[in-house]
This record gives structure tokens, C-alpha cells and sequence, in this order.
């Protein structure tokens, strides 16, 4: 691997109406005037920030983000509204320029908080770090406890890799923290995951390329599909489908368990539905089936070939031996799909789903290789 490249020029970077810039010897007052307005907020994950907060540590951290600029080892960034208002500071540091990696961290100033600021700017500077400095992986390290933080690491879209134990130094104590990842954007190159094909039918892994076409899918489908899922909403967003394609392809390659293909027309690769495999318990040879359709391709039997498609596959190639697929008792259009396919039902699963925060009972169907003869 190339090393990372080193810059030292003064630079700046758009983040869609916030300038991030590096800070200077003149931005102390405002720091300050950021930090302690903050303390509530930022201070509980931040330890340096607290009441003995003070103009001249501002003023050394201002000095010590210069040198490690200098050095090529830390990037931080100022975020600025465009009255020049500081907001908050976003920063890659810990570079390792041999595997070409760094962590990224942020904070927001408390009256800017939930405007969508973190999000922008972390984004802004991972584009600089893929792009400028030739990382391959960018690290959030987070709080467990804090969400805020968190959730501004999911609209990212970056994958949750688990929760590291001891992982950080929060108020005099290791503890754990939740970790998160950045890569670098897709090229539309093939995936690991199967195709499969049936007359007029194809699934497919997911690519890049289907991030329009999997978003308009979705916000055609509100009625059916959003009744549901709780996940598709209108607020369903460009990010949140580039973020779910990121994920099932990362889990092709072992990364997760979201296994997901999408079913496309054969002829013209449009978008139809998606099916996948997820929820794995190897140890028991069992996995989770789940499936829609997009409004327009509903009732033309397209959901009961993807199954059968998909679950052969499962049941042949895969050490799997059972797959279970379930839905809201009253969910019966994906019943009759999961009953034509031949999966066999078996209980009713009391308070077994939740959706819009309400648990709901299930109807458990399952399928064996046996059932697809």
C-alpha cells in the first residue's frame, strides 16, 4: 500500500453551507466562547472540556492541532457558519500512514446541536481522507453511552463493528466503547454474492449504481411496504439507501449478516424487490429469509419465484439446513407469497415483532430442502 500523502498547505472544504478550515492563533475566543458554552453537552465524553476550561488551553490546543498538521499525523478542522460563527471542531488524527488509516472524531457547539452539522462536516473531512490523504479506513470510537455521537456515525453510513471493551478513558476509568468504520466509496465492481436466475427474473448482489433505483422503489412503495417496515418512511433518504447497499455488500464478504439481492427484471435490470438472508445462527444451521416487492411489481407471483430461487441456493451451497421467514400475522399478502413457495407454517409467535414501537404477533413459516422439490 501507498503511504499516506502528507499536506501542509493551508486548505478548506465545503460542507454543504459549513466551511471547515484549520484552526488559527486568532480562533482562540471563539473556541473558547464554543467550549463553554457546551460543557452540559460536550463534556460528559469530552474530559478535557470541564469548568477549569480556560482561554490559554484553548489557545495550546490551537498550537498543538498546527503541529500535528505539520507533522502529517492529525488533521482538525474548525466548523464555521457562514457569519463566521465557530461550531464545533471536527478532526482525523492518529493517521497510521503504513495501513493507511485514522480515527475521526467531532463535537458540535450546544446551540448548534441536532441541525445536522456533525454529519455534514465528518462527512466533508472522510471525503478528504479517501480522497486527499489515500486512507483505506477511518475508525469513529465512541462512548457507549453516547447516542448523539452514535447516531451521527450511522447517517454516515458507517458500519457498526462491534462494542470494544476497555476501548477507551472516560472519566478516569476504561470502558467500553461502540466502533465504527469508514471505507472508501465503492467502484460498481462485482460482488461475492450469488446470481441467480429464473425465466424473466434475475437476483442479484447489490452495486453502487443501485442507489437511485432502490430509493425511488422504496418511496413508490409507502402504502405497502411502510405498513410494514418501520424503516420506510418518507424520510427514508438517499444516505440511508447508499449506507444499506455499503452494508449488504460488506456482508457478501463475511462483514455482517444483512445477505441481501435484489430482484431485477432480467431484461432491463430494474429494481423490482429485494430478498435476503440475515439474523445466521450457524451454530444451529437456521437463518432468517426476508423479502418485498415494490408497488408497481406486487401480485405477479414475482416474491414466491425469488423465494424458492433464493432459498435453494441457501439450502445447497450453504451448510444452512433451515430458514425461517416471519411476518405480522396480518401481513397476509407476504404470507400467501412465503405459502406458495412452499414454506411451511408452523406457529403463531405471540408479541414475537415490534413495529412502530408495539410488539406484534408473527406467524413463523419455515423452510427445508426437502420443501423445494
Amino acid at each position: 500500500m501507498a503511504a499516506t500523502t502528507r499536506l501542509t498547505t493551508p486548505l478548506e472544504l465545503d460542507a454543504h453551507g459549513i466551511r471547515l478550515r484549520p484552526w488559527q492563533a486568532d480562533d482562540a475566543q471563539a473556541l473558547f466562547e464554543a467550549t463553554r458554552e457546551s460543557i452540559a453537552s460536550v463534556g460528559p465524553w469530552l474530559p478535557w472540556l470541564h469548568e477549569g476550561y480556560t482561554l490559554e488551553d484553548g489557545t495550546q490546543w490551537i498550537a498543538d492541532c498546527q503541529a500535528g498538521r505539520e507533522r502529517g499525523d492529525a488533521y482538525a478542522f474548525g466548523m464555521f457558519d457562514a457569519q463566521g460563527r465557530a461550531l464545533g471542531d471536527v478532526a482525523l488524527n492518529r493517521i497510521d500512514p503504513k495501513r493507511g488509516s485514522a480515527n475521526l472524531g467531532y463535537w458540535v457547539r450546544q446551540s448548534a446541536q441536532g441541525q445536522g452539522v456533525a454529519t455534514r462536516a465528518a462527512r466533508a473531512l472522510a471525503e478528504f481522507g479517501f480522497e486527499v490523504l489515500g486512507l483505506v479506513r477511518i475508525e469513529i470510537v465512541i462512548a457507549v453511552d453516547n447516542v448523539a455521537s452514535r447516531r451521527t456515525a450511522e447517517r454516515l453510513g458507517a458500519l457498526f463493528d462491534g462494542i470494544s471493551p476497555n476501548r477507551i478513558i472516560h472519566r478516569g476509568e476504561a470502558a467500553p466503547a461502540a466502533v465504527y468504520s469508514l471505507l472508501p466509496p465503492e467502484r460498481d465492481e462485482p460482488s461475492p454474492g450469488p446470481v441467480l436466475e429464473d425465466g424473466d427474473l434475475r437476483l442479484r448482489p447489490y452495486r453502487p449504481s443501485d442507489l437511485h433505483g432502490l430509493h425511488a422503489a422504496l418511496h413508490e412503495s409507502m402504502a405497502t411496504i411502510g405498513r410494514w417496515q418501520d424503516w420506510c418512511t418518507p424520510a427514508y433518504s438517499l444516505d440511508d439507501a447508499r449506507h444499506w447497499i455499503a452494508k449488504t455488500r460488506l456482508a457478501w464478504q463475511g462483514a455482517g449478516d444483512e445477505c441481501a439481492l435484489v430482484m431485477a427484471d432480467r431484461a432491463s435490470d430494474e429494481l423490482i424487490g429485494s430478498i435476503s438472508l440475515n439474523h445466521w445462527q450457524p451454530e444451529y444451521g437456521m437463518a432468517n429469509l426476508g423479502y418485498w416487492v415494490r408497488q408497481t411489481r406486487q401480485e405477479q407471483g414475482v416474491t414466491t419465484r425469488a423465494v424458492r430461487l433464493l432459498a435453494r441456493h441457501a439450502l445447497q451451497a450453504t451448510d444452512l439446513r433451515r430458514l425461517e421467514i416471519v411476518i405480522a400475522v396480518d401481513n397476509l399478502a407476504s404470507r400467501r407469497a412465503a405459502e406458495k413457495a412452499g414454506a411451511r407454517f408452523e406457529s403463531i409467535a405471540r408479541q414475537r415483532l415490534m413495529l412502530r414501537g408495539e410488539p406484534r404477533d408473527a406467524a413463523i413459516y419455515s423452510l427445508i430442502a426437502g420443501d423445494l422439490r
